[in-house]
């Protein structure tokens, strides 16, 4: 993207020959043209940040719809409308279009001080645009790392937590099957009332979240099906 990109678009080419010197001696980068082709075509590549629009550039497409669709290819376009004399219906549909602003036409070859202001100001606002724009972005990205750091701690506790109850479950049950075993080679049977006491408390812990086993979401999903289709069955009879 040209940051002192500027396109001229008017029929008339003494007009567009004069603006184009006049910019060009400012330090601006500039290119003219009478087609509205060419205009679509820069707007689009460039993405060329001002155009000098004339109110009468195209007898076929209207300034209002020509504007709307420029705007459409780059949203930071700035366009000044430059007339002899813009009837009133015509002023309010470009400005309704979303034209940046509107200009008389120079008359003498040295009147162009009211578009070089315009000009200079279009570009400040195009750079406060762009600046608010990256602004905006650098916030939601740090928004959206704070949020995955946020989520990360209560992740990992998750996992640890579910880790450190699956190993007290795997370590108690290796224990007291050791236990008795033992316990019936040495003819007791403390060590077997300790095994089945411990699976009897596997199976009261699974009312607790931190050992709950939760089933797989398709047996879920056939279970809550079967359901749905009993109870259909039922109301049918």
């Amino acid at each position: 993207m040209d940051e002192r990109g500027i396109i001229i678009a008017d029929r008339d080419a003494d007009f567009r020959r004069q603006v184009a010197e006049y910019f060009r001696k400012a330090g601006y980068e500039v290119e003219t043209t009478d087609s509205t082709v060419h205009v679509l075509c820069s707007i689009l590549q460039k993405k060329t940040p001002v155009l000098l629009l004339g109110s009468d550039f195209d007898q076929k497409v209207s300034s209002s719809d020509l504007i709307h669709l420029l705007k459409k290819c780059n949203r930071h376009l700035n366009v000044i409308m430059v007339s002899d004399d813009l009837p009133l219906t015509q002023a309010r549909q470009v400005r309704k279009a979303g034209i940046f602003y509107q200009a008389m036409k120079p008359v003498e070859n040295g009147d162009t001080e009211e578009l070089g202001l315009a000009v200079e100001c279009a570009f400040k606002t195009y750079r406060a645009n762009r600046q608010q724009e990256r602004m905006e972005a650098a916030m939601r990205r740090r928004a959206h790392r704070r949020e995955s750091v946020a989520k990360q701690p209560a992740s990992v506790s998750r996992r640890f937590s579910w880790l450190i109850a699956l190993a007290v479950l795997i370590f108690g049950t290796s224990f007291l099957a050791l236990s008795a075993a033992e316990s019936v080679q040495r003819g007791g049977n403390l060590g077997i009332w300790l095994f089945l006491g411990f699976c009897a408390l596997l199976v009261v812990a699974q009312f607790f979240p931190v050992f709950r086993i939760k089933l797989p979401h398709r047996i879920m999903a056939q279970q809550a099906a079967k359901e749905q289709a009993a109870s259909s069955d039922k109301k049918s009879s």
